[in-house]
């Protein structure tokens, strides 16, 4: 998906999301990040992967709101960054030990970084020059909830489409696509998959809740409780502007 596109229609799908019917959350949900540390290695590889994936573009979105561009292309800040932070010991047990969401956590950790690569130019007085460059005027934090929410939407997003397809449930996820994101009526949709409106909308609840399921799911763990994930829904619809 292009980030065009989430933003067009990340209110609908959100929204969606917040009126269904509470999910009853597995509670292992609340420990996976502890559950795949406790693997070893190979856990541990799961982790940093679900890290460098979902949160490497709101980390970029920060940066390029600083006035620290001059440190480095994007990516390379934020993938040295990752390689800095996510190969310590202790990284995931400070994190838990703040209270803060996972996100925050590691925009703060970011901000140290930036801070460290600072000081090691410090005699350079070209990178000085440059670092005075203004800032952007948008609230930071709030451009930052804005790309963690498309983040987090384009993932679980992914995550449903695969689990449909991998279960024979394509034509349900075409449907759900066809209305719940990009607005058509059943009317308009059931004459592609031979079925009547009432068995359309069934197919498409059937996937809104895989997806919802999955969205809540990366919610928790960015660090909210079971009970907090309704609030977290509301926050990023406010940090789009709705």
């Amino acid at each position: 998906m292009e980030v065009g596109t989430v933003f067009r229609h990340l209110v609908r799908l959100v929204g969606f999301c917040r009126e269904m019917k509470e999910d009853v959350f597995p509670q292992t949900q609340n420990t996976w990040i502890d559950q795949k540390l406790g693997q070893g290695q190979n856990g541990r590889l799961e982790v940093n992967h679900h890290v460098m994936s979902l949160y490497a573009w709101p980390l970029r979105v920060y940066f390029l709101g600083t006035a620290d561009r001059w440190l480095g292309e994007p990516e390379d800040v934020v993938q040295g960054f990752f390689a800095s932070r996510l190969g310590r010991n202790v990284f995931f047990d400070d994190w838990r030990k703040s209270g803060l969401r996972l996100r925050r956590w590691l925009m703060n950790g970011f901000c140290f970084y930036l801070k460290e690569l600072k000081r090691e130019r410090r005699n350079d007085r070209r990178n000085e020059e440059l670092s005075r460059e203004p800032e952007e005027t948008e609230d930071l934090d709030r451009r930052i909830d804005r790309a963690f929410a498309v983040a987090v939407v384009q993932r679980a997003f992914a995550v449903t489409r695969k689990l449909c397809e991998e279960g024979g449930f394509s034509d349900h996820w075409k449907i759900f696509v066809a209305h719940y994101y990009q607005g058509k009526e059943y009317r308009d949709i059931v004459a592609d998959f031979n079925v009547d409106t009432v068995r359309a909308a069934t197919m498409a609840r059937t996937v809104g809740s895989k997806f919802r399921k999955a969205l809540r799911n990366l919610l928790v763990r960015d660090g909210a409780t079971e009970a907090e994930v309704n609030q977290e829904l509301a926050t990023l619809l406010e940090a789009i502007g709705e």
